[in-house]
């Protein structure tokens, strides 16, 4: 957990932001009353202050520590817990399904926009259980788990196979916070985000932004796009395995 990473008028402006792509999503559903209610899917795509986070080379610099400076987003949600409710993360479960012992492909974060603590259902994790492949029991979980607890604009990183579950809301007013998943950048991403972001205004966004979101880890579609000249490819990455350096040809 990195406390204060972020500072409170990022929390104050994205808070608004959230609840109001919420209840969008809601409108899309027709509902309010399905299992991802609270939680965004494709967070970039409402853009405003969801765009700041990628561009953000502090928030980004321990996933580059891990994954390589070439990791890109998988994922970028919202958890959203209602007053005096829980949400759909509220099971036992891990963010990313595969498991490969000995090798980490990916890891997360949860951005604290306000406060998490017991009595407003801050996230349940069960240390060191990113290691194991099985879904631990219920009384096991809840018996060896330990609550986040942080004021808002805090980031707490995790092995996205770290087994935990959001808690329920005692509160009047909502519980909210962004998740964003990064994986190495040769894998691919839960939502195509060059594709799901066409339509959205990205001139204020860095060249480290664009490339945290995937727009230079997509594959070329033909041979003139294979050999354009390295700046005007879509796909800039490099292996993990390649110098810093990379050769225009």
């Amino acid at each position: 957990m990195v406390e204060n990473l972020l500072d409170k008028d990022f929390c104050e402006k994205a808070i608004p932001e959230l609840e109001t792509a919420i209840e969008k999503e809601a409108a899309f559903h027709g509902t309010k009353e399905y299992k991802d209610y609270g939680t965004l899917l494709v967070c970039p795509i409402y853009g405003g202050s969801f765009l700041e986070l990628p561009a953000n080379e502090k928030l980004m610099e321990p996933f580059n520590w891990i994954l390589g400076d070439t990791s890109i987003i998988y994922v970028y949600t919202s958890s959203s817990v209602p007053p005096q409710k829980t949400n759909y993360t509220a099971r036992i479960h891990v963010d990313r399904p595969h498991f490969i012992p000995g090798y980490i492909e990916a890891l997360g974060c949860l951005v604290l926009l306000n406060d998490f603590t017991e009595e407003n259902g801050g996230t349940w994790i069960l240390p060191g259980s990113h290691k194991t492949a099985e879904e631990p029991d219920k009384d096991y979980f809840y018996k060896n788990a330990i609550r986040l607890s942080a004021p808002a604009g805090s980031v707490f990183y995790f092995n996205l196979r770290l087994w935990h579950a959001s808690g329920f809301n005692a509160t009047n007013q909502w519980r909210h916070c962004l998740g964003i998943g990064m994986v190495r950048g040769y894998l691919k991403q839960r939502i195509d985000l060059p594709r799901a972001l066409s339509q959205i205004d990205l001139s204020g966004v860095s060249d480290f932004g664009l490339q945290k979101l995937g727009f230079f880890a997509q594959p070329p579609s033909s041979l003139s796009e294979y050999y354009l000249p390295l700046a005007e490819r879509k796909y800039r990455q490099r292996s993990e395995w390649e110098p810093a350096k990379v050769e225009n040809n």
